[in-house]
């Protein structure tokens, strides 16, 4: 079951609802009004992952290519 969080909870979270997202593979929906607007969901296939921040290069995305 996806987490329902407001426009204003995303807004001042994001980086905490990008690591639930990322790192534990859960999907945040993102609500105004009680309405559903949004849905943030990891862009990887194989669930859950472990980054290793300390070397830069082996992190996703295609920026670091």
């Amino acid at each position: 079951m996806a987490k329902i969080v407001s426009a204003m909870e995303a807004r001042k979270g994001f980086g905490d609802l990008l690591n639930q997202v990322a790192l534990k593979g859960e999907d945040v929906v993102i609500e105004r009004a009680g309405k559903p607007l949004a849905k943030l969901t990891s862009v990887s296939d194989s669930g859950p992952q472990k980054l290793d921040f300390r070397d830069i290069s082996r992190l996703p995305g295609e920026i670091w290519e």
